[in-house]
């Protein structure tokens, strides 16, 4: 029992952040709305498959983050955020830990699907070109992480000169040598290379199609994609692997119910 004790915060810590990230993936998706009201905390954290004090710790997290609020004896409700999309379940897992990774996500968030959106309508011939050799240096560096990692930021750089926006080009270089300072949390697999490269040439081809909206959407989605699997990652690290082998903590589509609207 008191080893229990001493191990139980800590897990319960760490399965908080996946929940955060679950239901954010919710309201992005759409399947939470501005004022819906979260199931009861017992069918929640039934349907969650997580313990209550888990979901509290989570639900705590969000509304300190302003995005679910509480209304004594009415339940809570998700609050109407300014941009959904722009919202970093990573930036809210880490807020706490002093970790600026987070916060520097939340701005790619915000800035990058926005220039690949201005790239789409500015881009030259010669931008074009450079973007697609970036890519296929990319493809044939897969099997090589520091290589490819270090191309993946070209990418990124080179679609902001594409944007021929001299100050979106700063900012995404400074992010980029920011985040590579705490290039512990991108250790990649091949699997999650592979992947990179392949929303890479979805964003290209959008960009390459003068279409704004599809290069904002794919550029948008690459990067939600890669914050889920590092926060799933740094779930996985700190419970010790425990759940490596069952990967991250998801619960299935179907089992998310809404209370009635009032």
């Amino acid at each position: 029992m008191s080893d229990q004790t001493l191990v139980e915060p800590v897990r319960r810590s760490r399965l908080s952040r996946q929940i955060v990230l679950q239901l954010c993936e919710l309201i992005r998706e759409g399947r939470l709305r501005a004022g819906d009201r979260l199931p009861a905390e017992r069918e929640l954290a039934e349907q969650l498959r997580v313990s209550r004090s888990s979901l509290r710790e989570a639900l705590r997290t969000m509304e300190l983050a302003g995005l679910v609020e509480s209304h004594h004896g009415g339940g809570t409700y998700v609050r109407d955020a300014v941009s959904w999309d722009a919202v970093s379940p990573l930036a809210l897992v880490l807020q706490t830990s002093g970790d600026t990774v987070g916060d520097l996500w939340e701005i790619r968030l915000i800035v990058e699907p926005e220039i690949a959106a201005r790239a789409a309508l500015r881009a030259s011939d010669v931008d074009l070109a450079a973007l697609a050799a970036l890519l296929d240096r990319q493809e044939a560096a897969l099997d090589r992480e520091d290589v490819s990692l270090g191309i993946d930021r070209d990418f990124h750089i080179a679609l902001a000169h594409a944007s021929h926006n001299a100050v979106a080009v700063r900012v995404v270089e400074l992010i980029g040598s920011l985040l590579l300072a705490g290039r512990g949390h991108f250790i990649t697999s091949p699997e999650r290379r592979l992947s990179a490269l392949v929303r890479h040439r979805e964003i290209l081809a959008a960009v390459r199609s003068r279409v704004p909206e599809e290069a904002r959407s794919a550029m948008l989605h690459h990067l939600q994609e890669v914050e889920s699997y590092i926060v799933g990652a740094l779930t996985v690290e700190a419970e010790g692997g425990r759940r490596k082998a069952e990967g991250s903590r998801r619960f299935p589509p179907s089992a998310f119910r809404l209370p009635p609207r009032s």
